[in-house]
């Protein structure tokens, strides 16, 4: 008989238990809730959204898209066409070359105004970006040569990937009622990996960055990435 009241009263304590914690779990759940709707309310629903493009980068067509997604943090996602690229040229100088490519970048912004609410104002935070590139033929203007000749060299296209990580400052200016544009600026590094069938010393003496490693058809380099943007948009 004290064995059965006491399988019950541990039985009754446990599930005393239980109902304690769901019923604090709720509580904190429905409190969390209940903050995000209150941050929400506090989003400009009339700006939260923003399509830019970018004009000022050369040889690249530029479109971005930014959401707002908390009264002081948005994202950023944007998509590029590359037609034009650089290797190096003779001295400080540099050549610019046919290609086509894509690029994707994404970032994330923490705007600090109190005076403006996002995504208007001072703002900075990471970008990631990749990029592919294939270069016109015969890049690197070797002689056209028959295969029977002597100095006959076979160099297969150059492909490029390139990864960014960079860190960004900014101000995005409000014009009128729903247009935008915003200047900034920014600093990280670039990891480019280039490829070309027997090309590799090529490859080395044309690709701008410091090459950390070769191979027969393949050079990894490094370099700094300073970034420069305008954009214009129309938010709403």
């Amino acid at each position: 008989m004290i064995r059965l009241f006491a399988m019950r009263a541990i039985a009754a304590l446990l599930f005393g238990s239980c109902f304690l914690i769901c019923s604090a779990a709720h509580a904190q759940v429905t409190e969390e809730e209940r903050e995000d709707r209150a941050e929400m309310i506090n989003i400009d629903r009339d700006h939260d959204k923003t399509i830019k493009i970018h004009p000022l980068h050369y040889g690249e067509v530029f479109v971005s898209y930014e959401k707002v997604r908390s009264p002081g943090i948005s994202n950023e996602f944007g998509l590029s066409y590359f037609y034009k690229l650089h290797l190096k040229g003779d001295g400080w100088t540099s050549n610019a070359k046919d290609v086509m490519g894509i690029g994707i970048r994404m970032s994330q912004r923490y705007y600090t105004s109190k005076k403006k609410s996002a995504p208007f104002g001072f703002f900075h935070g990471p970008m990631f970006s990749y990029r592919f590139i294939v270069f016109e033929r015969n890049v690197f203007d070797l002689p056209d040569l028959p295969p029977s000749d002597p100095d006959f060299r076979y160099v297969g296209r150059l492909y490029q990937n390139a990864l960014d990580l960079s860190y960004h400052l900014g101000y995005q200016f409000r014009l009128g009622r729903h247009f935008t544009t915003e200047l900034s600026g920014g600093l990280g590094g670039r990891v480019k990996i280039a490829t070309a069938t027997n090309g590799a010393d090529l490859i080395e003496e044309n690709i701008i960055g410091h090459v950390v490693r070769s191979d027969e058809g393949a050079v990894i380099t490094v370099g700094p990435s300073p970034q420069l943007n305008f954009s214009i948009g129309y938010s709403f």
